[in-house]
């Protein structure tokens, strides 16, 4: 079974569970988006910038295990689509 999120963020770190089995698919509109591994950094400068329009595939099964993740949109508002393809929820 596969499990899809469409979020609405903002400047303010939010938590998403990444965590699944299979490809995960992540998809940015509105906004550059930055994800990191803890609060602090999304806001700090230990983050990972995922820009405006782009989707991107993580082909490793599980590629996020025991990771938390936190987003944040750069300056604005941004949509933020995730796919975890593949096990089960």
């Amino acid at each position: 079974m596969s499990r899809i999120l469409r979020l609405s963020i903002t400047t303010e770190p939010q938590f998403i569970d990444m965590t699944g089995e299979g490809k995960c698919f992540i998809r940015v509109t509105g906004d550059n988006v930055r994800l990191a591994f803890d609060q602090f950094s999304v806001d700090n400068g230990n983050y990972f910038t995922i820009d405006d329009g782009v989707t991107i595939i993580f082909d490793q099964p599980q590629p996020f295990v025991n990771q938390p993740c936190f987003v944040r949109a750069d300056t604005g508002t941004a949509i933020i689509e995730l796919l975890n393809s593949g096990g089960e929820y």
